[in-house]
């Protein structure tokens, strides 16, 4: 009895540190055996492989803009709504999902009406289940032809919890969804919270967009490396300072409040685009209905968009635009 007692033992303890050990290569967004040891235990060359994985290749920063214009400013949209609390942030409460509601009921509305006011395009990114949840939101904005819509995932998922062929099949799945509500195939991939795992950029660049919009390594676009290799992706770098999400939001199981004042907001984007300008770079503003769809930022973002059509030469132009520019500019 002792005897089969202790093989069983044994036994339990092989397979469970078998499926904990595939959980935390799961949770780092591949199999590497050097994912399931504290990082201060690698090698050099394993750090520097990881860190050399997904690089910032050539600077793309055209000479000039269209029609001489001194800066690219592009207002992107993500319209996360439910599917931002039931994927990424796992939280199915009908409380928390009404947010996301809020974001298509009143929130996009109001984008769009502040957007005809000042005759301007907009880049937005859309989870598929959005557009099932509320399809009336595609018309509202192809009614502005320059207006695009860019791929944002299924259900909002969290793509380093993903293997591979999940993330293959998952984005499949979202395209058929994405092109039966919009009618055609999507330009540009962002991520799900911006995160990448270590297949997403060889799943974007198979699935043939021509630009990619969750990387950090610059302010202006530039290429993007993969594997040592150029991908022939254009990049469009976001960054936290020019989102509402980490501002505005408040997101209880992750412990994060920021309930800023939108003065302080308005001060902040304000002054990223004055450098942005000075410099004759992009400027990327991130965005969510469920976010800035409120009352008061509205109004603030209203104000913003007048100081920067006060300046001569802003280019408003969507990601897709600057990026076909780029790419021409580029000769890529």
């Amino acid at each position: 009895m002792f005897s089969f007692r202790l093989r069983l033992g044994i036994i339990l303890v092989v397979f469970f540190s078998c499926v904990i050990g595939s959980g935390l290569a799961l949770a780092h967004g591949g199999g590497d055996p050097a994912d399931e040891r504290p990082i201060w235990t690698w090698t050099p060359e394993q750090i520097i492989e990881e860190v050399t994985r997904v690089r910032a290749g050539e600077d793309l920063l055209p000479k000039s803009w269209p029609d001489n214009k001194r800066v690219a400013v592009s207002f992107s949209f993500d319209v996360d709504t439910e599917p931002v609390w039931m994927g990424f942030q796992e939280q199915s409460s009908p409380s928390y999902m009404s947010r996301g509601e809020y974001g298509a009921r009143r929130g996009m509305p109001r984008v769009m009406d502040l957007l005809d006011k000042h005759s301007i395009p907009a880049s937005f990114f859309i989870p598929a289940m959005t557009m099932e949840l509320h399809p009336h939101i595609i018309p509202m904005i192809q009614k502005n032809p320059r207006n695009e819509i860019g791929f944002h995932s299924y259900v909002h998922e969290n793509p380093m919890r993903l293997t591979p062929s999940e993330e293959r099949n998952i984005y499949a799945q979202a395209m058929s969804i994405f092109v039966k509500h919009v009618g055609k195939k999507p330009t540009g991939f962002r991520s799900a919270a911006w995160d990448l795992n270590k297949s997403t950029v060889a799943i974007v660049k198979e699935m043939g967009f021509i630009y990619e919009s969750s990387m950090m390594a610059d302010d202006n676009p530039y290429a993007l490396i993969s594997e040592g290799e150029d991908t022939g992706l254009i990049e469009l770098p976001v960054e936290w300072i020019l989102d509402d999400w980490p501002l505005f939001q408040i997101s209880w199981p992750s412990k994060h409040v920021a309930l800023r004042n939108a003065e302080d907001v308005y001060s902040i984007w304000k002054d990223e685009f004055d450098v942005a300008y000075d410099e004759g770079g992009m400027y990327i503003l991130t965005m969510h209905p469920q976010v800035i769809g409120h009352r008061y930022r509205i109004a603030m973002l209203d104000k913003l968009i007048t100081y920067m059509k006060s300046k001569p030469g802003v280019w408003f132009a969507t990601h897709e635009e600057i990026a076909f520019y780029v790419k021409e500019q580029a000769g890529r």
